[in-house]
């Protein structure tokens, strides 16, 4: 029915929104580490360093990011558990709407705590590469290869040019967003396996996110495949279960917007329409061009918390 369509269109809106604000309250506490770090490295005076000046510094440094490290696995502990409810109510409210009524769901706690476990380690990755680079950088300025200026610009810069703070929250924010993205379709395709088991035909279907950049072109010829729940999606030599699936290549899954959605006979009366993007001509030289693309990358490419 359209009207099923137009609910999971609304639930991923909402999806979207959430994972806005999960980036954005990372990026709060990101600020406040990076004002705390200006403040006390602008303290240090005179033209050079003093081994005081580095064990002041790195000792204040080092509380701060274990200190940057527990507030920010406390927010996306939130987080997390904010979309894993939203990501279970996907196949109870579109069922509804689509006038299958379900029993009660019980998602599987240890699965978002594996998840979640997963993303701390993710940021705990992020803070030690951040403290190693601060620390390059003191030592830097001990070695008198360079000023105390030049090692809080390098370090945390103005707070309009955030230095190593940059590469700190760039990396952040997609840790944020793919883990929150991926605890969301976990929780989707559990609660899709624990109703198939009572309800006759339910299949999943893969939307693409309709990304206004180039999008990955497997994923967009993916766009409207149904398979069996306990099967996965095919393209060519691309097996994956579901978007951003524990199981999927690192390539598949970083800045990946889709999502698994329920699909039943019983809905599709009215064509189910996936409009979320002009839909483009994919040809088999495309997806050979993707994958060069991917090959040329350095190894590390897709290692966001490191």
């Amino acid at each position: 029915m359209a009207t099923v369509t137009a609910k999971i269109k609304q639930l991923l809106a909402q999806k979207d929104q959430q994972i806005l604000t999960g980036t954005a309250a990372v990026r709060s506490v990101l600020a406040q580490l990076r004002k705390q770090v200006l403040d006390e490295l602008q303290m240090t005076v005179g033209d050079s360093y003093t081994v005081y000046h580095l064990k002041q510094n790195k000792a204040m440094l080092e509380r701060a990011l274990a200190e940057f490290k527990t507030t920010a696995e406390r927010e996306v502990t939130n987080q997390l558990n904010l979309v894993w409810q939203s990501g279970g109510e996907l196949l109870v409210d579109a069922a509804y709407a689509g006038e299958v009524y379900l029993g009660m769901q019980i998602l599987p706690q240890t699965t978002l705590e594996t998840l979640a476990d997963f993303a701390f380690s993710r940021i705990d990755s992020l803070s030690n590469a951040a403290w190693n680079k601060v620390r390059a950088e003191l030592t830097l300025g001990v070695l008198g290869q360079k000023t105390p200026h030049q090692v809080t610009q390098a370090i945390a810069g103005s707070l309009d040019g955030p230095g190593v703070f940059k590469s700190l929250e760039l990396r952040a924010e997609t840790i944020v967003k793919t883990e929150m993205g991926r605890t969301y379709s976990t929780a989707t395709m559990e609660g899709i396996k624990q109703a198939a088991k009572s309800v006759p035909e339910l299949q999943k279907e893969w939307w693409h996110a309709g990304h206004p950049k180039k999008p990955r072109i497997n994923h967009l010829r993916l766009h409207g495949q149904r398979q069996p729940v306990d099967k996965p999606f095919l393209l060519g030599g691309l097996i994956i279960d579901y978007p951003r699936s524990p199981g999927a290549p690192i390539q598949e899954v970083i800045g990946c917007g889709c999502e698994v959605v329920p699909w039943h006979p019983d809905w599709d009366k009215e064509s189910q329409k996936l409009d979320f993007f002009k839909r483009q001509e994919i040809s088999d030289s495309d997806v050979k061009d993707l994958d060069r693309g991917f090959s040329r990358l350095p190894k590390n490419a897709f290692q966001y918390g490191e």
